[in-house]
């Protein structure tokens, strides 16, 4: 069952999303994003929208910012971002 996620969470899952796709080769936009996808995910517990936290939580576990080196992830944590957000 889906969650019926409010609209300014929608939009800052979007937001997150251009975030990372502007991080990829960026280590404080990668660092930026970690930091907010973090917010967003206190947030939607909070709600209790546990299912789409949890999804969040996947996306956290798989970046990992590192200065001086392309996120061996990317590709991944982009795809999952797009699927979160689609699904919102």
């Amino acid at each position: 069952m889906t969650e019926k996620i409010p609209s300014e969470i929608i939009d800052e899952l979007e937001r997150a999303n251009r975030l990372h796709e502007q991080a990829v080769c960026d280590h404080e936009k990668c660092r930026e994003f970690s930091e907010s996808l973090s917010k967003l995910l206190t947030r939607l517990e909070d709600m209790k929208y546990y299912r789409t936290a949890d999804r969040l939580m996947s996306i956290l576990i798989n970046c990992s910012p590192k200065e001086a080196s392309h996120c061996e992830k990317a590709t991944l944590v982009g795809e999952m971002m797009k699927e979160v957000a689609k699904e919102a």
